[in-house]
């Protein structure tokens, strides 16, 4: 059982081991390629500093301090997004955090690159475009394949090693990921060495634990409870899975039942039926919710939206974690943006409690600041969407394969 806030892991989980590590060679005087995910909310036209962005921070200064001359190289959204744009701004945000100019590199194949990387000083750092401004970035395709990209076989000869710590963007096999471990010595970042440790303790020795699951998509929880929920106390139902639950027991959820079906969200449907059907046991529902006019018991709820978990469920998902010697949370208990109170009771009960607390998946780690909590105060905070969810699903990612 994991037992107490473990802040230092003793024993790497198995699969780190077959990983290099910089902590294990001398960069000073290095040249190094280092892929982030600084894929950050864009408000008003400007990137917002997240704990995702606080992790790989440190992991650029680490490099820095070490004296190794560093590219970073990230992305940011998606083609046809409204995210989708240049990293100039996020290099006057890494200047500024650093203390240091952070030179912005503009283009993949002319002059540039070689021109900053052959000028600069040990310690110094630069960031590259978003490279997803690339067309085979996207492409999902083998290490080997992405090893043949133009992008991958132009650049690779400028540097000495590669060092992916983009744990967020490890189930992507995508050309920055996977490529550049065909064509240099490659390491595992801090970031991707502590996020695999602490994952792959909750997948692997999460015995006797609680699991609170909510967000959007019911469909991301399906593989992690075929995974876990043999070896876990109780699995605590709350967002859209929680009320695609109620829905599943013959309750009347209003409108919310159209809108789960407009959406899609209950393509998983029958899968969470099974599970509910053959860990009845095990998995617990909510018992009233917040809609636009009142809180109600799942019995009574109106013609109308619901937003959140009720008082009555939170105080109860409450003690169920208070009772727990570790807890894993994955996604808010509902529309936490408009109506927080459920989400933060539990991330409340979290925080106080003596528990292993592990936080994951997307929105739930920016939770953390947004009810002013701190990250000492949980055991681990995972910077990771998909890549956690497909984590603890028991899947393999590309990346950690790649660097293998």
């Amino acid at each position: 059982m994991l037992l107490g806030k473990v802040k230092n892991l003793e024993v790497l989980h198995r699969n780190t081991a077959a990983m290099n590590s910089i902590d294990d060679i001398d960069i000073q005087g290095q040249e190094v390629l280092l892929r982030t995910d600084l894929n950050l909310p864009i408000e008003d036209g400007e990137p917002q500093k997240t704990v995702r962005f606080k992790r790989y921070l440190e992991t650029v200064e680490e490099l820095s301090d070490r004296g190794a001359k560093t590219v970073v190289m990230a992305h940011q959204g998606r083609p046809g997004r409204n995210d989708f744009m240049s990293l100039k701004k996020h290099s006057e945000i890494l200047s500024d955090s650093l203390g240091n100019e952070v030179e912005f590199i503009p283009g993949f194949f002319g002059p540039e690159l070689a021109e900053a990387v052959e000028d600069m000083d040990e310690g110094g750092v630069a960031l590259l475009e978003n490279v997803r401004f690339l067309s085979e970035e996207l492409r999902n395709a083998s290490a080997e394949q992405h090893a043949e990209d133009i992008f991958v076989k132009r650049i690779a000869p400028e540097f000495d090693l590669y060092v992916d710590d983009a744990f967020s963007a490890a189930h992507r096999s995508h050309g920055s990921m996977v490529g550049f471990t065909k064509k240099l010595d490659s390491y595992a970042g801090p970031v991707m060495e502590k996020e695999l440790e602490s994952c792959g303790k909750v997948r692997d020795r999460f015995d006797n634990g609680v699991l609170v699951l909510g967000g959007e998509k019911p469909s991301d929880l399906i593989g992690i409870l075929d995974e876990m929920i043999e070896s876990v106390d109780k699995v605590l139902l709350g967002g859209i899975p929680g009320e695609l639950a109620l829905i599943i027991e013959g309750h009347d959820l209003g409108e919310k039942k159209q809108w789960i079906e407009d959406h899609g969200l209950d393509s998983k449907k029958g899968e969470l039926e099974r599970v509910i059907n053959n860990y009845s046991e095990k998995v617990v529902l909510p018992e009233d919710v917040r809609t636009d006019s009142g809180e109600y018991r799942v019995e009574e709820i109106p013609d109308e939206m619901t937003w959140d978990i009720g008082p009555e469920t939170a105080e109860k998902f409450a003690e169920e974690i208070r009772d727990a010697e570790s807890v894993v949370m994955k996604g808010p208990m509902g529309a936490f943006e408009e109506h927080p109170e459920g989400t933060r009771k539990i991330v409340k009960a979290m925080a106080e409690s003596d528990a292993y607390t592990v936080l994951g998946g997307g929105h739930t780690s920016s939770l953390v600041q947004r009810f002013n909590y701190e990250l000492e105060d949980f055991s681990h905070v995972s910077i990771a969407g998909g890549a956690f969810v497909r984590y603890l699903s028991g899947e393999k990612l590309a990346a950690v394969e790649a660097l293998r």
